[in-house]
């Protein structure tokens, strides 16, 4: 493995983009590891459900709940964006390893809020921001607060630029669901390690996150085969993905941010249904793999 040459293929990448392009990556087999933009507060998208989820699994751990557990889901809980949940009448008895998955594999926003609710924010804050030391990360609104929020019609921009350059797409906002890369390698590493929190709650992490439906970015050009345990996250022209590779090679964390919002208007314009941004982080990633595997 030859790490400047992985670096070299993510810093063409980046000169492709005129949005911000943040990559974090860790060989898991020597612990070489570079970043581009790495301490860059960037917004998560849904990716901030990595960190829900590490301490929905460290108050399982410590008796506050039981992944069988059963609770239903109400409608005050329904959150539009993606999933399915809210497409379904409310009433439905799921437990909640059923809401974990289902936040993690489809990105189902309604199971986020449950859960969201259910652990608390201060929690969130005090055992995984704070406990980590994750020092540009912010996990402040659950997917209903944050879409309203990052969709503000007060904010909207004239034209087809609506939503371009607005200070919670910049980061700049007091309050924001945000991380860096760097933040995001530091949580994976501990994952791998078995030493988030606890091995039980890093095993766990890892087998909902590599049953992630939502392809298209790190997995979509890997060879039939490869594990990958990650997340998505998109809002706007916002595109993330990070996760663990796992080859024959060795495995490696891989933390893609591509935000399309403080691009220039030519390339948000472009990036239409994620088209540009999709394409760069598969392609990135490809590439990545391509030069790590060789």
């Amino acid at each position: 493995m030859n790490l400047q040459a992985i670096r070299t293929i993510a810093e063409q990448y980046q000169a492709k983009a005129t949005g911000i392009l943040g990559v974090a990556f860790t060989d898991l087999k020597t612990g070489e590891s570079f970043t581009i933009n790495g301490s860059k507060e960037l917004p998560t998208a849904s990716t901030f459900k990595v960190y829900l989820l590490a301490e929905f699994l460290r108050q399982c751990e410590e008796g506050k709940f039981a992944l069988t557990d059963r609770h239903e889901l109400k409608a005050e809980f329904v959150s539009p964006g993606s999933g399915v949940l809210d497409e379904l009448q409310p009433g439905l008895n799921l437990t909640l390893l059923d809401y974990a998955r289902l936040m993690m594999m489809l990105s189902d926003n309604t199971a986020t809020d449950y859960l969201y609710h259910l652990v608390g924010r201060d929690n969130i804050q005090k055992n995984v921001i704070e406990g980590f030391g994750l020092d540009k990360t912010k996990c402040d609104y659950p997917c209903k607060e944050l879409i309203h929020i990052y969709y503000d019609p007060s904010k909207k921009l004239p034209g087809e630029h609506r939503w371009l350059n607005t200070e919670d797409f910049r980061c700049t906002s007091a309050q924001n669901d945000s991380t860096s890369p760097e933040n995001m390698e530091k949580v994976l590493h501990m994952v791998y390690d078995k030493a988030l929190f606890s091995p039980w709650v890093s095993e766990q992490m890892v087998d909902i996150m590599k049953r992630c439906q939502t392809n298209s970015r790190i997995p979509k050009y890997l060879p039939n085969g490869i594990e990958v345990a990650h997340k998505t996250g998109t809002v706007d022209k916002v595109a993330n993905d990070c996760g663990i590779v796992y080859t024959d090679r060795g495995d490696y964390i891989l933390c893609l941010f591509y935000n399309g919002n403080v691009a220039t208007p030519e390339e948000y314009d472009a990036n239409v249904k994620g088209i540009f941004s999709d394409t760069l982080l598969a392609e990135l990633s490809r590439d990545i793999f391509a030069e790590y595997t060789k």
